[in-house]
């Protein structure tokens, strides 16, 4: 009973998550594909007008096609003017008819649209051809779209709180962020109330913001258009900018993580996000044991070394440590995975703020850990929640996504939260 139930539970889950666009990187079924001796296989995938896939229906998108009347499609010959007539007399005796042509010079070609009425198959027009005009080509008139699209928002939606990142925060919070600075003029922040401050020293060069504007964003963004929503909308931030640029690298020491952990405690900003990792350390163990006793509630990323790895701060047990999964609840395959491993939240091809206007679409635990942070923040963590209180409630709530009960891939499961 317990597996049927997470079975039903992911079914509902799938369903509710927007349906994710679709790379356009593969040719239609009826293009030419090579039949292994060099030739070109021309063959239809079905008889008559089921050659053609209508725009809406089930079938494949990309191979919408001109018509000619109402259930008509239309067929294109290319080749050189010498062979059109040729060309034509072979097809029409067939049984189709000459819609119209007209001559690309540049190209040396002339292009023919006919209407096959239903007698002929590509095939079989390829061959008459291959007899008549060797060097014309056959094709049905397809359709080609904008490569254009609306952002893939799914992270909301997957996590319960529905499209749109669901209702603002009923009571006044700060979040702390550790992480790159934060372009608070970004569209997407510039309602939200965003206060910023380094521990650098004067002489270090902060990296660019895209990646703290995004962890902003996903925290207390307040888009317009909802695309840049946060999930934690209404919320303060208090973003801590600890990371120094050297040459081609982007780092925090454990200097410059304490002092903005010191910095937060000290603007009574109890719930925190990490989105960073490296390795175990003993002064950065002790000033997280530290936050802890004086109730702070810290969030953080596994990693992206895509292996068995308890990478800190996330393998602190003061700490609760976010893996990423995809839209179809699958392990992001570079996420760090370990007994250490308590939750799972979106993180893969999330549409993120970016360093600018704009977004843009990015993976990786960094991007989990926020929307963690945020369910964490709408449970009331950082206001009177302790850090084990709010396990107990992501626990209760969380969908198993592994093996029944915690396990090393996904923790206890993807994270559900309400309004």
């Amino acid at each position: 009973m317990p597996y049927l139930i997470r079975f039903l539970t992911l079914m509902f889950l799938a369903l509710a998550v927007p349906a994710q666009g679709v790379a356009q990187t593969e040719p239609g079924p009826n293009g030419p594909t090579d039949g292994g001796n060099g030739t070109r296989d021309y063959s239809d995938a079905s008889a008559g007008y089921g050659e053609e896939v209508a725009e809406g229906t089930s079938g494949n998108r990309f191979n919408r096609v001109r018509r000619f009347g109402f259930n008509t499609p239309e067929y294109i010959v290319s080749g050189p003017i010498s062979e059109f007539e040729t060309a034509r007399a072979a097809l029409v005796t067939a049984g189709a008819t000459l819609l119209r042509y007209r001559d690309l010079p540049a190209l040396g070609l002339r292009i023919a649209i006919y209407d096959f009425g239903g007698t002929l198959q590509t095939g079989r027009a390829q061959d008459l051809l291959d007899v008549n005009a060797p060097n014309s080509h056959v094709g049905l008139n397809n359709l080609y779209s904008l490569a254009q699209s609306r952002p893939r928002i799914y992270a909301a939606a997957m996590v319960g709180l529905g499209a749109s990142g669901g209702c603002a925060l009923g009571r006044r919070l700060t979040i702390g962020l550790i992480d790159g600075p934060v372009d608070a003029s970004h569209p997407a922040l510039a309602a939200a109330n965003v206060m910023s401050e380094s521990v650098l020293l004067p002489s270090e060069r902060a990296p660019g913001g895209d990646h703290g504007t995004a962890m902003a964003a996903l925290l207390v963004g307040e888009d317009p258009g909802g695309a840049l929503g946060g999930l934690a909308r209404g919320a303060d931030l208090y973003a801590i900018s600890a990371f120094v640029r050297t040459g081609a690298n982007t780092d925090a020491d454990v200097e410059r993580i304490a002092a903005a952990i010191d910095r937060l405690l000290a603007r009574d900003v109890r719930l925190i996000n990490m989105s960073f990792a490296g390795p175990a350390n003993p002064v950065m163990a002790e000033v997280l044991e530290l936050a802890a006793a004086r109730g702070a509630v810290m969030i953080a990323a596994a990693g992206n070394d895509g292996r068995e790895r308890a990478a800190y701060p996330a393998a602190h047990p003061d700490v609760i440590a976010v893996t990423a999964v995809d839209a179809a609840f699958r392990r992001y395959r570079a996420a760090n995975f370990g007994p250490h491993i308590e939750f799972a939240a979106p993180g893969v091809d999330l549409y993120v703020a970016g360093d600018g206007a704009g977004g843009g679409y990015a993976s990786g635990t960094s991007y989990a850990a926020p929307i963690v942070t945020a369910l964490a923040a709408r449970l009331g963590a950082g206001g009177g929640l302790s850090v084990e209180a709010l396990r107990a409630r992501l626990r209760n709530s969380a969908v198993d996504l592994g093996p029944s009960g915690r396990d090393a891939q996904f923790g206890w499961g993807l994270v559900r939260g309400v309004c």
